[in-house]
């Protein structure tokens, strides 16, 4: 009964950690999912100042309007990103953790799709800019 008992608790004991292995590993894993998409959008940034730059060059057209709204809204998309990166901080509290990544997984997805549409517009409309003056 007491080699029962033993086996017993052991059994437990390597469950309850095994279960706390997996746990880590989810948080994890849900960690590099929030980091891939920041590490996917992150270079854009760069896309973003460069067709700034060439809007900016383009604003004494008749579409002076349509470039500033442009502008605008690549800049609030790169403080979009600059923002989320200052806020972004994984809790101590380790049962806080996997929300807080789930949340941030949803906002940094947010943030690279508004990024992407911004630059997607961006360039769109330099290349229709640019394609009238030749």
């Amino acid at each position: 009964m007491k080699y029962l008992f033993i086996v017993f608790c052991g059994f437990i004991f390597f469950s309850c950690k095994e279960k706390s292995i997996e746990q880590v590993e989810k948080k994890s894993q849900l960690y590099e999912d929030v980091m891939a998409l920041h590490d996917k959008v992150m270079p854009e940034m760069s896309t973003i100042h460069a067709i700034k730059r060439d809007l900016k060059l383009l604003e004494n057209t008749q579409n002076r309007d349509q470039i500033l709204r442009i502008i605008i809204d690549l800049d609030n998309a790169d403080e979009n990103m600059m923002s989320w990166m200052a806020e972004f901080k994984v809790p101590e509290d380790k049962s806080k953790e996997n929300y807080y990544l789930l949340e941030q997984k949803q906002s940094i997805q947010k943030v690279s799709d508004r990024m992407f549409a911004s630059i997607h517009e961006g360039k769109r409309v330099l290349d229709s800019l640019t394609s009238l003056k030749k």
